[in-house]
């Protein structure tokens, strides 16, 4: 007696092997950074939504930011009390988008591995190493030293 094995196939193109929060993280990072575009505040820089990070019951949804500006706790905290006056028009606009049943609580936050980038660059720039890890190029090499890669007479290196 042989027993078959069915499989579920999937449906080509289909996302079930991709985990809901992931595509939601996908959907609220796309609806937020589209809400930001709108916002109309000359106080505000340019904002880029790095990525959103949604817990799996819902509750709360981390949005993570960046700016074009270099970090700055004054700035930064003005910067996120601007986003905050939005965060009520954020969340209707991800309940209306998403058509979740439940809408997270957003929270706007810096994205810190964008500002541990910021910090290691200016660390490697004030060490004066280019980011290969070498030394940066200072300068023009002293006259009396002598070329390593000098051509020999013979036009050989």
């Amino acid at each position: 007696m042989s027993q078959r094995h069915s499989k579920k196939r999937k449906r080509p193109g289909s996302t079930r092997h991709y985990p809901r929060t992931a595509r939601l993280n996908t959907l609220l990072q796309q609806i937020v950074a589209e809400h930001l575009e709108r916002i109309d505040d000359e106080r505000l820089p340019f904002v880029t939504v790095t990525g959103t990070e949604v817990d799996s019951d819902l509750n709360r949804c981390d949005v993570f930011i960046s700016t074009i500006e270099d970090p700055d706790p004054g700035r930064d905290a003005e910067i996120l009390e601007i986003l905050a006056e939005q965060r009520v028009r954020l969340q209707a606009a991800i309940a209306r988008e998403a058509k979740l049943r439940k809408t997270p609580t957003v929270v706007i936050q810096f994205d810190p591995a964008v500002r541990t980038g910021v910090r290691v660059d200016s660390i490697i720039a004030s060490l004066g190493l280019d980011q290969t890890g070498s030394v940066a190029d200072v300068g023009e090499p002293e006259d009396d030293v002598e070329d390593p890669i000098a051509h020999h007479h013979d036009g050989t290196q």
